[in-house]
């Protein structure tokens, strides 16, 4: 079993939110334990997949919010 405090290494690693340290021990650590190596790629398809699916709003839905939003701070100012 994994400790928690390497999966959380594994997936701030994910996100290339670790320090050149942390990389060094995160090979390490896979060198010595292939379930470590599986840990990290299942964050990395993990993060794939989410991104896939990553919406962006539609161009009304953006025009929608922007009129209220003028609309709104032209109320404020009387």
């Amino acid at each position: 079993m994994i400790k928690t405090s390497t999966s959380n290494l594994l997936l701030l690693h994910t996100y290339g939110e670790t320090t050149e340290l942390q990389k060094q021990e995160i090979a390490q650590l896979s060198a010595n334990d292939p379930d470590i190596t599986e840990e990290l790629m299942s964050y990395v398809r993990t993060k794939r997949q989410l991104n896939k699916k990553l919406l962006s709003p539609s161009a009304t839905s953006v025009r929608i919010i922007m009129e209220h939003s003028f609309k709104t701070e032209q109320l404020q100012e009387i």
